[in-house]
C-alpha cells in the first residue's frame, strides 16, 4: 500500500510541452486544446501558468507567441518562474507539428485523469480506513469523488440529451461540399483495381478536373479545389507526361489550371505513415498547402509493416487522419490494390488488400472492374463497382470507359451482362 502511495503520479511532460509549443505557434491550435484541456491539467506549475497566460490573451484577441506571451509573464512577475524566455522557445522546438496538437492535449488530459482517479481513491482509502462517520455515507462520498474525477472540467460544458422529437425537427444539413454532389469535406473515397487497371490515372483525373473548376463526370463547371497529390508508387518522370496532358486538356476545355492550385509530392525515398518522422514532415506539407482534396496512395506503399495486421492498418489509418486533420476535414482520394483472381472465379475481389479494418474506414469504397460484355475491351470499358455500403447518397458513374482527351469518361447505359459495348451511350460530361 505505501508504494502505491508514494509512486511518481502519472504525467507527459513531452505532450504538454508539445501542446503549448504548438498553441504558441498557431491560433487555431490555440482553439482545438482548450476544448480539450484546462490548466489544473497541466503536471507541472509552470505549464498551467503558461497556458493560463496564453489563453487569456488569446481571450483578449493579443497575439500569443514567445516574445508576446514573455512580456506579459514578466509583466505578472512569472518570467523566471517558468524557467524565462529560453524556455518558451524551447517549447517551440518541442511540437513536431501543430497539427497535432488534439491529440497531445487529450495526452494530457488523459493523464490527468488518471491522477484525480489515483487522488480520489487514495482519499477514499483513507476514509475507510479511518472509519469517521456513517459507512454508507463514507461509500457515497468515494463514489461522488471518483464521479467528479472522471467529469472534471467536462460535465460544464455537456449539451443535454436530444429528444427524438426534436432530433427529427431538425433540418437537414447540407454537406459541405468540395465537389458538388460527389465529395464533402471529411469524406473518405477509396479507389481500387488490379495491376494497371487505371486507379492511379483516375485519381488523378477527378483532382486535376477539380482543381481547374470543372465536375469530375459531367459537362460543368465548379468551384476550384485546391488540391494536394501524394504519389508514393510513381516517379516523377512517370508521373509528370500524364499530370502535363491533363493540364493541357484542362486548358482547352477554358479552365486552365492556376499556379498554386495544385501542389505535388513524390517522396524519392518512400513514404511511411506509420513512422512519426514521416508522419510530421507529411503534415507540415499539408500545413503549408491548406488543400480541400487530397490524393495518395497506393495504400500498401504508405507503410513498411504487414498490411494484413491490424496494427499496421490503425497506425496507417492515424497518419491519414492526421493529414484529414490538418487541413480541417479535407476530402480525400485514396488508392487501393485488390487481390489477385482466384482460379475459377468470374471477377477479381476488389475490396482492398490488407486488414479487414479497411472495409468500414472510408465512407465510399468503389474498384475498377472490366465490364463483361461485348465489345467492351476495344473501348476499355469499366464497371464502378462498389465494396462497401456507402454512408450518402452520391452521383457516382455506373461505367468509364477510355477518355479522348481525357483518360477515362463516364458512360450511361444499361449495363447488363452480355449487352454490346456500342449500345451504351458515352457521357459527354468527361469529354470535351
Amino acid at each position: 500500500m505505501s508504494d502505491d502511495l508514494t509512486r511518481m503520479p502519472p504525467q507527459d511532460s513531452e505532450a504538454e510541452q508539445a501542446v503549448l509549443g504548438a498553441m504558441l505557434l498557431s491560433r487555431e491550435a490555440i482553439v482545438d486544446v482548450i476544448e480539450i484541456v484546462t490548466g489544473s491539467d497541466f503536471y507541472r506549475p509552470a505549464h498551467e501558468t503558461i497556458f493560463d497566460v496564453v489563453c487569456s490573451m488569446a481571450v483578449r484577441n493579443e497575439p500569443c507567441d514567445p516574445i508576446t506571451v514573455a512580456a506579459e509573464l514578466e509583466r505578472r512577475a512569472d518570467l523566471a518562474r517558468i524557467g524565462g524566455r529560453a524556455y518558451l522557445h524551447e517549447l517551440v522546438q518541442a511540437v513536431p507539428t501543430t497539427a497535432n496538437a488534439d491529440h497531445y492535449a487529450r495526452r494530457v488530459r488523459n493523464v490527468a485523469l488518471l491522477r484525480g482517479v489515483i487522488a480520489a481513491g487514495t482519499r477514499a482509502v483513507a476514509a475507510g480506513y479511518a472509519a469517521d462517520g456513517d459507512p454508507q455515507e463514507i461509500a457515497e462520498r468515494a463514489v461522488e469523488d471518483m464521479r467528479a474525477a472522471r467529469d472534471r472540467g467536462l460535465a460544464v460544458t455537456d449539451t443535454p440529451p436530444l429528444d427524438l422529437l426534436e432530433f427529427l425537427a431538425e433540418a437537414e444539413d447540407e454537406p459541405e461540399w468540395v465537389i458538388p454532389g460527389v465529395l464533402a469535406r471529411w469524406d473518405r473515397l477509396m479507389v481500387t483495381a488490379g495491376e494497371g487497371g487505371g486507379k492511379s490515372l483516375l485519381l488523378r483525373q477527378i483532382a486535376m478536373r477539380a482543381a481547374a473548376g470543372l465536375h469530375p463526370w459531367r459537362r460543368a463547371r465548379i468551384r476550384p479545389v485546391r488540391v494536394l497529390m501524394v504519389d508514393a508508387e510513381n516517379s516523377a518522370g512517370q508521373a509528370r507526361p500524364w499530370l502535363r496532358r491533363m493540364a493541357q486538356a484542362a486548358a482547352e476545355e477554358g479552365a486552365p489550371i492556376r499556379a498554386g492550385q495544385v501542389a505535388v509530392e513524390i517522396p524519392e525515398r518512400g513514404l511511411d505513415l506509420t513512422n512519426p518522422a514521416d508522419r510530421s514532415w507529411l503534415a507540415r506539407r499539408v500545413e503549408q498547402v491548406r488543400p480541400s482534396l487530397i490524393t495518395v496512395g497506393p495504400l500498401y506503399k504508405l507503410a513498411l509493416g504487414n498490411p494484413n495486421e491490424e496494427e499496421t492498418a490503425r497506425s496507417l489509418m492515424s497518419g491519414l487522419e492526421t493529414l484529414r486533420t490538418a487541413t480541417g476535414g479535407a476530402a480525400m482520394l485514396i488508392e487501393a490494390h485488390s487481390p489477385h483472381l482466384v482460379p475459377g472465379m468470374p471477377r477479381r475481389d476488389l475490396r482492398p488488400i490488407g486488414s479487414s479494418l479497411w472495409l468500414r474506414w472510408p465512407e465510399f469504397g468503389f474498384g475498377l472492374a472490366p465490364a463483361r460484355c461485348l465489345g467492351a475491351e476495344e473501348i476499355r470499358l469499366m464497371d464502378w463497382v462498389p465494396w462497401r455500403g456507402p454512408r450518402s447518397e452520391r452521383a457516382w458513374p455506373a461505367r468509364l470507359c477510355q477518355g479522348i482527351t481525357w483518360p477515362w469518361q463516364a458512360v450511361a447505359g444499361t449495363g447488363e451482362p452480355g449487352a454490346p459495348a456500342h449500345s451504351l451511350t458515352l457521357g459527354a460530361a468527361v469529354r470535351p
